[in-house]
């Protein structure tokens, strides 16, 4: 393809060595596989940092709640930044996201392990410690999450194939969350095993933490296969971000999942630690072995499901659907689990059934909402001719760590409320901190469904208007080519 010399480098629009927009299976493997690797790390320290502060650092949980809820304000505030920065940076190989996929997992990965190190301290040395190394890890974080998730809608000009590859990210994702499930399993062995708590989180920090990272070095085997005429006139900031106010479908995505923060408000483990155990014969499970079996049973349906999400999602009316389906059948099928009760093991079994049944939907949400976000992007170039992959998937992860943040202060006010006190053992607690777990357990992920449905029932973008804005783009990019080429 043939340059002018005087014109600025710009994005290759759709050329014809873009496989027609078509992503080859073993590049589409690479990219989930980067996924897993990254969401290892990820899941690890969303799921388990809390009970690492409370539980190995001995930190109050009102404090441990108040320091990494402020934590990811930050980390929600710097976001768009980052997003701005990524939309505006002009790379010399023509490429938008990759600079950010090759080097910084190694760096963010060593991060991850440090913030799980024990460093024999007192609380306000180790509150302080962390928090510098939160920071630090979050910085350098959010610039490969916005490139490794923006990469997706760069991947293909085609929304079909877009859902395709959303749903075997996502399987990437799940993988991720099923390799991380061990944890529990493990934590349960630990005192047969001999080891630590404080050597175990150590072990977990560097293979989840480091080892994930290291393995979504393979993103960077992805190629960039849409692109746009870059906007001749510099923008500000927050011109930048003025232009998102275009895009409904994206504001209505990042409220709703704003709303469902209250779904995993209190991590599982203060449920299953502290208040079940199960006997099989002669064969005493404490909580943590029981939180791995639960995890994996109510999985095993929803794994397999993932698979056939881009199928459903055309049978049912599209992706919109899938959601409202999900979020429906949580509601209902938690509801009815919470009065079923989980003390026998026959209530158990009823309650596993339950779930499992209902995360069939549950699961293929996050395929959906990726989706979803592809298309808002393509909806705000063809309304404002400018591609927003950068600001949009940050303002993504901007919600989700808003929605972590009220997560984490959640769990510290509901703990401290409780009188949580991890000194005192699995049968010293409060009377009330041991009735209020199985409604923090069972219902709170309820009422976030029905929160997410509010503004989410609102998105309107039909299969035709998707239509005509897929066709009216890439009447635009070949217009484009044909400048370019003159």
């Amino acid at each position: 393809m043939k340059r002018s010399k005087q014109k600025k480098a710009i994005w290759n629009p759709f050329s014809k060595q873009a496989e027609e927009g078509y992503v080859p299976n073993r590049e589409l493997l690479a990219y989930s596989a980067a996924l897993t690797g990254q969401n290892m790390a990820y899941v690890f320290v969303s799921q388990w940092l809390f009970y690492f502060c409370t539980d190995v650092l001995k930190i109050s949980p009102g404090h441990v709640g108040f320091l990494t809820g402020f934590s990811r304000v930050w980390d929600a505030i710097n976001d768009p930044i980052v997003g701005a920065i990524v939309d505006r940076r002009k790379c010399k190989n023509g490429n938008k996201l990759h600079p950010y996929l090759g080097k910084l997992p190694l760096i963010i990965g060593a991060l991850t392990a440090l913030m799980f190190v024990d460093f024999g301290v007192g609380e306000t040395a180790a509150l302080v410690i962390l928090l510098c190394v939160y920071i630090a890890w979050d910085v350098t974080y959010s610039f490969q999450d916005v490139a490794l998730w923006g990469m997706m809608s760069l991947i293909s000009p085609h929304p079909h194939e877009r859902s395709r590859v959303s749903q075997w990210l996502n399987i990437g994702v799940g993988a991720a969350w099923g390799i991380t499930s061990l944890v529990p399993l493990i934590m349960g062995a630990r005192e047969a095993i001999g080891i630590s708590e404080k050597t175990l989180f150590l072990i977990f920090g560097i293979v989840f933490g480091f080892g994930g990272e290291c393995l979504s070095i393979l993103a960077s085997k992805t190629k960039e296969r849409v692109a746009y005429v870059e906007n001749r006139h510099e923008q500000s900031f927050w011109q930048d971000l003025a232009v998102l106010r275009h895009n409904k479908i994206l504001i209505l995505l990042l409220l709703a999942q704003l709303l469902n923060f209250l779904n995993g408000a209190v991590p599982q483990i203060y449920f299953f630690k502290y208040c079940v155990t199960v006997q099989i014969g002669g064969t005493v499970l404490n909580g943590e072995t029981v939180q791995f079996y639960y995890g994996i049973l109510v999985s095993v349906l929803s794994a397999v499901s993932m698979f056939f999400a881009v199928k459903l999602s055309d049978k049912i009316g599209g992706m919109r659907n899938i959601v409202i389906l999900a979020q429906l059948m949580n509601i209902i099928f938690r509801v009815a689990a919470y009065f079923v009760g989980f003390k026998t093991l026959p209530q158990m079994f009823i309650v596993v059934l339950l779930i499992s049944i209902s995360s069939i939907p549950v699961n293929m949400v996050g395929i959906a909402q990726r989706s979803i976000l592809c298309d808002a992007v393509d909806y705000v170039e063809w309304k404002t001719g400018k591609r927003t992959e950068g600001i949009s998937n940050s303002l993504q992860n901007l919600t989700n760590k808003l929605s972590d943040a009220l997560k984490l202060l959640a769990s510290g006010m509901v703990l401290e409320a409780l009188s949580y006190n991890a000194d005192l053992g699995l049968e010293g607690q409060t009377e009330i901190f041991y009735r209020a777990q199985w409604p923090l357990f069972m219902l709170l992920p309820a009422l976030g469904s029905l929160l997410y449905l509010i503004p989410f029932l609102c998105i309107r973008y039909s299969k035709e208007q998707k239509a005509r804005v897929e066709r009216e783009l890439a009447e635009r990019r070949a217009a484009a080519e044909e400048v370019e080429e003159a």
